[in-house]
């Protein structure tokens, strides 16, 4: 069997121990020598945050935690300052509500990760065998209709896992949501462990699933573990099953590593009887589960639970800013709400707090005809991975056919009244970071040799919802060149919501 290779550079160094080396690499950088930075060295940069990439030689990627995507308008602008200074002015959000800088050099690392510090933020352990981070509403401890606010709980829960040795060596990465709305808003079944608010014995608390990771050849949804847990010890239920995970998690080959696989080999059963004993009291069993909805994007403007207030969710096309309009956010945060910003797991800017009599006069920003709150319809659904520009692993440009693929849709199609929206995932290569089977229209990027020439082309995936009936979209069409594309979306689109869904605005209407 071949060796893990990861595991045998975790056991020579945790990836927590680099931060020396990083600042050493650094200096020598700054004084202009080669710091000659060995391989096994940029895989431990990712303990924190520090991504080196193939596409942009020389540079790096910086990713930073932000615990259920609240940010502050002080640690908002202060990424846009990063990204300005060092970062070419670039940045994306992510389907984990976090934000992504690029083009940091090794001399630019030690600077960047203090001015996060400084703004109250940081990157540890956002990359590799570390638990991702934490998902939740984004409009936590905002609505009427929501059951448990969970932003305390999901910055205990890093505070309890981020920091030190005890979860740095996991068997692979770990993704984790804590909800407490009605709707879904972190898409619980697509992560390892995941807990949705639920009422068992008159008290509120969660259930919980676990076992969701929709990469490689084999992705799965999460499924119910069967328990259940109030508030109070959500955390400690955590640490339980990350330490089962991280005790016999399979490590043999890394493919096969994720807890999904645990739970392959163990059964529920037995893994759930190893939390118990972990846990050190008896587990409730699942309660009556209190989310009834799926998916919602908050994109445009949504009411609080205060009458006087409002959110404004404001549409970042496949999640792709800039510096200086991550500072502009900031600003209207501050002057037109209470300093604070939400992002979303559909890579999206939401503006709380907002006053109702304030909000034509945020509408009229000039930032927000950039990122609007009522978008085209298209554009609208359309969630992306990082694409070829920047990931080596991805094989299209994910973010450029995205935009191109809404643009020719918009141009042409039109949902008929009372149709919802379809929402679209798209993926660059197997590893699904876009979630390509979790759409109702995933597609995945290939390459493929036609004429004698390699071209860009997608398959189209169809049929992904998540809820009590969940389905994984399979494969309806394969191999179609970008220059196809918008016409077999659409096909795709009727396919699977009828004739009708779609008005073609090019087709000439016919008197009666």
């Amino acid at each position: 069997m071949a060796v893990n290779k990861i595991e045998v550079l975790k056991s020579a160094k945790d990836g927590l121990d680099v931060l020396p080396d990083i600042q050493r690499y650094a200096a020598l950088a700054a004084a202009g020598e080669d710091p000659q930075i060995p391989a096994e060295d940029f895989e431990r940069f990712k303990w924190y945050g520090l991504f080196h990439r193939k596409p942009t030689p020389g540079c790096y990627m910086l990713r930073m935690r932000i615990p259920g995507g609240v940010l502050t308008s002080e640690q908002m602008a202060a990424v846009g300052e990063i990204s300005n200074a060092v970062g070419r002015g670039t940045a994306d959000i992510t389907t984990r509500m976090n934000i992504q800088l690029r083009w940091l050099t090794i001399a630019d690392a030690p600077w960047a990760l203090q001015r996060l510090a400084a703004a109250g933020l940081n990157s540890q352990q956002s990359g590799m065998d570390n638990v991702r981070n934490i998902v939740s509403c984004p409009l936590s401890g905002l609505t009427a209709e929501e059951v448990i606010d969970t932003r305390l709980l999901a910055t205990r829960m890093q505070q309890a896992i981020v920091g030190g040795k005890r979860f740095s060596n996991l068997p692979r990465k770990f993704n984790l949501s804590v909800t407490g709305c009605r709707e879904d808003c972190g898409h619980a079944q697509t992560h390892d462990l995941s807990y949705v608010p639920a009422e068992r014995d008159g008290i509120v608390g969660f259930n919980v699933l676990v076992g969701g990771a929709l990469g490689g050849m084999s992705p799965e949804y999460a499924r119910p573990l069967d328990v259940f847990v109030t508030e109070g010890d959500a955390v400690e239920l955590t640490t339980s099953i990350l330490e089962v995970y991280r005790d016999h998690g399979l490590r043999e080959k890394r493919k096969e590593s994720r807890l999904k696989w645990l739970l392959r080999a163990w059964g529920m059963e037995r893994f759930r009887d190893a939390v118990e004993a972990q846990f050190g009291r008896e587990l409730s069993h699942a309660g009556r589960p209190l989310s009834d909805r799926h998916g919602g994007d908050h994109i445009g403007i949504t009411a609080q639970q205060d009458p006087e207030l409002r959110t404004v969710g404001c549409l970042v096309p496949v999640g792709r800013t800039t510096g200086d309009d991550l500072i502009g956010f900031a600003r209207l945060a501050k002057e037109y709400g209470t300093a604070e910003l939400r992002l979303t797991v559909q890579q999206n800017v939401l503006i709380p707090n907002v006053p109702a009599a304030r909000v034509p006069a945020l509408l009229a920003e000039p930032l927000l005809q950039r990122y609007s709150p009522t978008p085209s319809a298209f554009i609208r659904s359309m969630v992306t991975c990082t694409g070829s520009d920047y990931c080596a692993f991805a094989l299209i440009d994910t973010k450029g056919e995205a935009l191109r693929l809404a643009e020719s849709l918009d141009a042409r199609y039109s949902f008929a009244d009372g149709s919802e929206q379809v929402r679209f995932q798209i993926s660059g290569c197997p590893h699904a970071c876009g979630q390509h089977r979790a759409g109702e229209i995933g597609l995945l990027g290939a390459r493929k040799r036609i004429d004698g020439e390699s071209v860009d082309v997608a398959n189209i995936f169809t049929g992904g919802r998540l809820g009590d009936d969940a389905e994984l979209g399979e494969l309806a069409t394969p191999n179609v060149t970008m220059f196809d594309l918008p016409e077999q979306v659409a096909q795709q689109v009727r396919a699977v919501r009828g004739d009708d869904a779609l008005i073609d605005r090019s087709e000439p209407v016919l008197a009666d």
